[in-house]
């Protein structure tokens, strides 16, 4: 094109979150590669849109793909913790209503769909048959540094937990709890730092061993976790391509999590998978014993594990995902 094509977001990118980061991430790119950046309120038809997830503006991508415009759809995964857990109808009705949306603009309006992982692919697809023109590209992390050397240093290492927001269902209740109360057996391990939204979590003092440090900003983040040896262990329950986990081996921090959505998928022998041994989509609790064993096994290990993850952590590199990205909308483009 001999004008610089022209992106929309449907909405700025949110503070928070993994959306956030990447539709973030993702301008800043295309505004240092000539492109122009705009939200629908500029009033300018855009040659693209990108919806990162879902958007409310429904009728207005309807209008706009009426004008010709290409429509990208990056996709995460559904709402689906509402049908096992007990919330109230206001809740419950917000949920059906988000999946619902994102399903019309996957189904009807998108020319492309960009899955995070095989996971999701075959989550969306098994879910609604209908197929349309897609790829897979797994998110990619700021916090990669080609030149970050094996960590080395007899330091003890701190266990970390990173969510957006940490849900009080019974199932990260059980693993918090028991966090807590094995402590004191985890082999180098001198303190559990858990990041992220608490405020659904009731009764914080009664966790004597773990240490809720809140939501931070996303700038800040990097440096506070560069000030010590860590452990990741993932909380969620699958995860459709978790930015916390990418950004932890970027780092060189091994990982930990269970066998469920695309944690197995992307974390390669960068850590240990725990069998989840229950049905996770029933939100059944795990095989919580196996915990410790397997946070003692990678802290008596951890300048291997800590190479491995360093060794997977090239392929999350951000410019790769951004590129793939790049070279998708001019094909869409052009």
């Amino acid at each position: 094109m001999l004008t610089s094509p022209i992106i929309c977001f449907p909405h700025s990118p949110s503070s928070e979150g993994g959306p956030g980061t990447f539709q973030k991430n993702f301008e800043a790119y295309l505004k240092q590669n000539n492109y122009k950046v705009i939200y629908p309120n500029s009033k300018i038809k855009p040659d693209l849109i990108v919806v990162v997830a879902g958007t409310r503006k429904v009728f207005w991508l309807i209008f706009m793909k009426f004008r010709g415009a290409k429509i990208l759809h990056r996709l995460d995964g559904m709402n689906w913790k509402y049908t096992i857990e007990k919330i109230t109808f206001t809740n419950k009705l917000k949920q059906i209503l988000q999946n619902l949306v994102i399903v019309f603009i996957r189904n009807y309006l998108a020319d492309h769909i960009i899955y995070q992982s095989k996971f999701v692919e075959n989550w969306w697809t098994t879910k609604f048959k209908r197929k349309k023109n897609s790829s897979i590209i797994v998110n990619g992390s700021s916090f990669f540094d080609s030149s970050r050397q094996i960590n080395k240093t007899s330091q003890e290492v701190i266990l970390t937990c990173i969510e957006g927001n940490i849900q009080n269902d019974k199932v990260t209740t059980s693993i918090l709890r028991k966090l807590d109360e094995d402590f004191k057996n985890m082999i180098g391990i001198k303190g559990i730092d858990i990041f992220g939204n608490h405020s659904q979590i009731k009764n914080l003092s009664s966790y004597k061993n773990l240490n809720f440090r809140g939501s931070i900003k996303r700038d800040k983040m990097k440096k506070i976790l560069e000030q010590n040896k860590r452990v990741f262990l993932l909380l969620e329950l699958n995860p459709p391509c978790p930015n916390s986990m990418i950004e932890s081996l970027c780092l060189g921090f091994p990982c930990i999590g269970f066998d469920s959505g695309s944690f197995k998928e992307l974390l390669g022998d960068a850590g240990i998978v725990i069998p989840y041994e229950g049905d996770v989509w029933k939100l059944e609790t795990p095989s919580l014993s196996k915990i410790k064993d397997s946070i003692n096994t990678v802290s008596n290990n951890y300048e291997y594990y800590n190479s491995k993850a360093l060794e997977i952590a090239k392929k999350y590199e951000i410019n790769i995902m951004l590129v793939k990205y790049e070279i998708l909308i001019n094909k869409l483009l052009n």
